[in-house]
């Protein structure tokens, strides 16, 4: 009996020490894993957001997110010229995929006598795709004009007839970066801020190349210019800015060059703010916000770039410092 005890001790004994061990060397590789996912995750949330912070503000290598965006005040506005020029966008692509008249284009010649007294073809003449730039226009605020250029830079036509044809100091285009831009890129190309040769106003213009196929490497047979109503985007900045006290919106092009701006008072005088250290961040690709001195008076400016096409707009929010 007393060996049956003795032999059931020694078999527990085994048993609790075999148990211990076990439990040691599970306890020996739970340590790290935990340790590891721990700064797996540290990490994952340090690379999500990316700020580095300063004495003026605090700024975003990584570009914009939905949550920064809100937390300066530039969410709702983002999304909304965005939205604007992505539907821009969507023509100047449905034309390169011929899936509108204008990727079919041109059936009437021009003659010099045209180009002298029209800078292209006759008010009368291709019904079919001025009557579809007619009904885009009309439906698109955001559209200035709708023009046609053929590949040696001359206009073919444009509409509204009057004043963005007849009334240009120009019939050939072939010198202007868009143009040359979309036929060397073979994609939509987005102008900076320009002097339109109809009207003497600042102008942006998107320009796209059309070809005889859905391809790029089909024939050129011309590009078409979408041109960008400006006031129009004033006023989108302007009731955006609604309710945000003394808030300034302003969009620059690429350079620097104002595009559009909440406090506009229609002037036809280009403006820069090229030496602002926000437009310089965000022409870079940061989103963040910074003080600045403009006129004698410090200025919050949150700033985040948008992308479009090849180029980049920069939106800006300025707001007094108290």
């Amino acid at each position: 009996m007393l060996k049956k005890l003795q032999s059931r001790a020694s078999t527990l004994s085994s048993t609790i020490l075999l148990l211990s061990s076990f439990m040691a060397v599970l306890f020996f590789l739970t340590i790290p894993v935990m340790d590891v996912f721990s700064q797996t995750n540290d990490s994952m949330i340090q690379n999500d957001v990316l700020l580095s912070s300063d004495v003026n503000g605090f700024q975003q290598s990584n570009g914009p997110n939905t949550e920064l965006l809100d937390n300066l005040g530039l969410s709702t506005t983002y999304q909304s010229v965005e939205r604007e020029i992505s539907q821009v966008m969507n023509l100047a692509h449905q034309s390169m995929n011929l899936t509108n008249s204008f990727g079919t284009f041109p059936l009437a010649n021009i003659t010099a006598d045209m180009q002298q007294q029209y800078q292209g073809i006759a008010s009368d003449q291709d019904t079919e795709r001025r009557n579809e730039a007619k009904t885009l226009l009309a439906t698109n605020p955001y559209l200035s004009f709708i023009g046609m250029t053929l590949p040696n830079g001359d206009t073919y036509f444009s509409e509204p007839f009057f004043p963005s044809q007849t009334n240009s100091s120009k019939h050939n285009y072939g010198y202007r970066e868009h143009i040359n831009g979309a036929m060397e890129s073979k994609s939509p190309y987005l102008s900076n801020v320009i002097t339109a040769a109809s009207t003497g106003k600042p102008l942006v213009v998107l320009a796209s190349p059309i070809y005889s196929g859905k391809q790029a490497n089909d024939t050129l047979i011309g590009v078409l210019a979408l041109g960008l109503n400006l006031s129009q985007f004033d006023e989108l900045l302007k009731a955006e800015s609604v309710g945000k006290n003394d808030t300034r919106l302003l969009l620059l092009d690429n350079n620097g060059t104002k595009i559009a701006d909440s406090q506009s008072n229609n002037t036809s005088k280009l403006e820069s703010f090229k030496d602002l250290q926000s437009f310089e961040n965000a022409k870079n690709g940061e989103v963040g916000s910074v003080v600045e001195s403009i006129d004698g008076k410090n200025v919050t400016i949150s700033y985040t770039p948008l992308s479009f096409a090849q180029s980049k707009w920069i939106l800006l929010s300025m707001t007094p410092k108290e």
